[in-house]
């Protein structure tokens, strides 16, 4: 269980581009740090690559970082040995549903006895509440909402903005300051859609002038506290 190999790294690293968690992609800096704590961890300079993996990765969602932080807390490699707290670590990565790592999450967690897998219980939630998924989506979805406010600094209606920007896409394209404020609109009500299906916060009115980020916050937060 322990082995981990340079291969496994790379498609651990990727398993988590597949997802369907909405528009918070891996992106060219995130990559580079992916690789740069691998190579630390190659080297076996494992207190360096751990501090890379925790705080660099961790906090931005990285579940290829968050499963190296328990992968290292099962091992001992830069930290004390601790298979508890490195559940804890895999639960938080497994959270997308990706195969690799609900394998290893449900090989490690059927080994803890009932004490320990309240203690696993304990710790999940507190890291779930700073890095889980959810934490972040509602993070994105108040910074899409302020971003659309920002158009008139009230109502959030694209046809009411008088507002013209021009954004240059990847491609080097202008975009229109109508098109700009109609994707993030789309994407703001993509992430607050994946966030009903899987916080189970019931039914939000998806008009973007009645969204209540205050609302979606408080019923993140009560979900984050419960164990499923």
């Amino acid at each position: 269980m322990l082995a981990v190999s340079a291969c496994l790294f790379a498609s651990l690293a990727a398993a988590q581009s597949s997802s369907s968690f909405p528009e918070l992609p891996i992106n060219s800096k995130t990559m580079r740090v992916q690789q740069q704590a691998d190579e630390v961890y190659e080297r076996t300079d494992y207190e360096r690559s751990f501090f890379i993996y925790r705080n660099e990765l961790v906090p931005i969602g990285d579940k290829y970082g968050q499963y190296m932080v328990g992968f290292m807390n099962l091992a001992g490699k830069g930290v004390t040995e601790d298979p508890v707290t490195a559940s804890a670590w895999y639960r938080l990565a497994a959270e997308r549903g990706t195969k690799e790592f609900v394998r290893v999450r449900d090989q490690l967690m059927v080994t803890l006895d009932d004490v320990q897998r309240a203690e696993s219980d304990r710790q999940f939630i507190e890291l779930r509440k700073q890095y889980g998924d959810l934490v972040l989506l509602a993070k994105a979805i108040r910074e899409d909402y302020e971003e659309l406010r920002s158009r008139t600094g009230s109502r959030l209606s694209a046809d009411s903005s008088p507002v013209s920007v021009v954004e240059m896409n990847s491609t080097g394209v202008a975009r229109s300051g109508s098109e700009y404020y109609s994707r993030i609109e789309r994407q703001m009500k993509t992430r607050i859609e994946y966030l009903v299906k899987h916080a189970e916060i019931g039914i939000i009115d998806l008009e973007s002038d009645n969204i209540d980020i205050d609302s979606i916050e408080r019923r993140v937060a009560t979900h984050l506290s419960q164990i499923d």
